[in-house]
């Protein structure tokens, strides 16, 4: 679980026997970045009443020599003051619209996000043929030399359905959410593009508690507030096991899709084949898709982004 910085900081500032004076002579003295600071911002920092920038983050780090790439980035100490709603608001707001993305993340137009439900998988019939829209909603986007059956789909989920989500919005499909726990080197395989989604066994998911890689297998939302949604159950995910994912990525077989990716950071790494009728524009050129990760820490750069992971 992530901490705050402000109880990092207290919690070291207190080990090494400083007051909050001390500390702010001796980090306006360590470097030039935390140049300024007096006790009133350590009061401030270690109350999560602001919140240093990101170097300087880094540079109290440094300061009490923690090993950065463990402990950063930290949650947002103002984290639990956000609700469920105003999560997937600010959501909406700032990751969900654009000029370039306009209305096609979630096309169905309404302005409150009353009325939906988030469910976990199972075998009921409903969820069996929402399982089946799915399979073809995927190959309608990508089609695949291997398409992922039912049987296989339904074996991953049952095998691991931390992620395995609908959304339904008055008792009727409204979105869904496939994140598989992979095991690193599977994962890359797939994202360098070098093994079929379809070829995935049991063994290739991660066990609860074991360090892994987060792959969106498949993302849709029918609304903006429905995919808002949707991916807060990926940072309530995140959140809990943030000490276990080293990777997050998938691929991406719509340009709103690649756009989506490049919102929350993700970088591209294999760009599929030109083809006329692609449905990703890359650099200037339709191609029939592209894959995204990047490290779960540089994700958690953007502090806005920390902000919505649930305490």
């Amino acid at each position: 679980m992530l901490e705050s910085f402000g109880d990092y900081l207290k919690k070291r500032r207190k080990e090494a026997g400083l007051t909050q004076d001390r500390l702010a002579v001796a980090l306006s003295c360590y470097s030039p970045v935390l140049s300024g600071i007096d006790s009133v911002t350590i009061s401030r920092w270690e109350r999560a009443t602001t919140e240093p920038t990101c170097d300087r983050q880094r540079e109290v780090i440094a300061y009490f020599h923690d090993d950065v790439e463990k402990i950063y980035p930290f949650r947002s100490g103002r984290a639990s003051r956000v609700t469920s709603d105003q999560a997937v608001e600010y959501l909406v707001r700032h990751y969900l619209v654009s000029p370039k993305l306009g209305q096609k993340v979630g096309t169905f137009p309404e302005k409150e996000g009353g009325h939906y439900q988030i469910e976990r998988f199972n075998d009921s019939p409903n969820h069996q043929n929402c399982l089946d829209m799915i399979i073809e909603y995927d190959q309608s986007l990508s089609a695949s030399a291997v398409p992922v059956s039912h049987e296989r789909l339904g074996g991953w989920i049952r095998h691991s359905n931390r992620l395995a989500l609908l959304c339904m919005k008055h008792g009727q499909y409204f979105g869904h959410l496939i994140a598989l726990p992979l095991k690193d080197e599977v994962f890359w395989q797939l994202v360098h593009a070098r093994r079929e989604e379809a070829s995935l066994s049991l063994d290739d998911i991660a066990a609860p508690g074991e360090s892994h890689s987060l792959y969106i297998f498949s993302l849709y939302g029918a609304s903006r507030l429905a995919a808002g949604r949707l991916i807060m159950e990926v940072m309530t995910y995140i959140s809990r096991h943030f000490d276990h994912i080293n990777y997050v990525g998938g691929l991406c077989a719509t340009s709103d899709g690649a756009r989506l990716a490049r919102a929350f950071h993700l970088e591209p790494v294999e760009v599929g084949p030109i083809s006329p009728k692609g449905q990703v524009r890359y650099q200037g050129r339709e191609v029939k898709f592209v894959t995204y990760a990047n490290q779960l820490a540089h994700i958690l750069e953007d502090a806005g982004l920390r902000k919505l992971l649930p305490v």
